[in-house]
């Protein structure tokens, strides 16, 4: 059969227009940025009333992440305060200081300190030295999630009581969920086994969202839940901490080395 020009143009148009027509090929997402060489951010928080009552709470905290070609170091630092008729009503402290680096592209080794002072838990001092297993169990751009096994030794200096030095375990997971670039939400449960008193376990649950306002400033709630079994003499058992914050954050403009 003999096609007419006219009949061929139409021909033409049509097959063009079906083949853009067509959606494009899906791309593949754009990897994330690596992070930075270090970051660091600073919190504080300062609720007050006066008048019919006079209270004051006040909380400080810090964060820092240095990212080394092997060795990766993190360290944070909680204050809280609260009074009342100038009477201190509230106050503990809390420090974290911890070093690993990776052996495999999921096996890592991990070592670190934890420090706490909490004199209305009946804490005068307590330390945590820890030797650990790192672990990379999910890591994707929506989800990450590390877990962390090990022995370690507890010392509490106790407000009443003896003092208490025992070796315990640490097993810890660590969940982290990005809302796109602008903010993540964290969530910790670590469990620390007494090996010398069994019923002397104790365990800490943390929830954390932060979202930031521009490039140097964010906002971030936080609720940390510790449960101790066998709390000192004529304390409780559950202690819960919530914080809302206002964060100044710096980072480095270099990206850390690729492993």
């Amino acid at each position: 059969m003999k096609l007419t020009r006219t009949t061929a143009t139409v021909m033409f148009f049509l097959a063009s227009a079906q083949l853009f027509a067509q959606p494009p090929a899906p791309t593949a997402p754009a990897p994330p940025p690596p992070p930075p060489l270090w970051d660091a951010q600073i919190g504080a928080s300062f609720v007050g009333t006066s008048g019919n009552s006079d209270t004051a709470s006040t909380g400080a905290d810090f964060a820092a992440h240095r990212r080394g070609l092997v060795w990766q170091t993190e360290s944070s630092a909680t204050a809280v305060r609260t009074s009342s008729l100038d009477v201190t009503t509230a106050e503990r402290y809390l420090g974290m200081l911890r070093v690993q680096r990776k052996l495999t592209p999921i096996v890592g080794v991990s070592t670190g300190v934890k420090l706490e002072r909490d004199q209305f838990a009946g804490l005068d001092f307590r330390s945590i030295i820890d030797g650990s297993l790192s672990w990379a169990l999910v890591k994707r751009p929506q989800w990450t999630l590390d877990g962390v096994t090990g022995i370690a030794w507890l010392h509490e200096s106790r407000t009443v009581g003896t003092t208490v030095d025992d070796p315990i375990g640490n097993f810890q997971l660590l969940s982290r969920i990005p809302f796109g670039a602008a903010g993540d939400t964290t969530q910790r449960f670590t469990f620390y086994p007494d090996f010398r008193t069994t019923s002397a376990y104790r365990s800490e649950a943390e929830v954390t969202a932060q979202a930031a306002m521009n490039s140097r400033l964010a906002l971030k709630i936080g609720y940390l839940l510790r449960y101790s079994n066998d709390p000192v003499p004529g304390f409780k058992k559950t202690d819960s901490t919530t914080t809302a914050s206002v964060v100044l954050r710096w980072k480095a403009t270099s990206p850390a080395p690729a492993p």
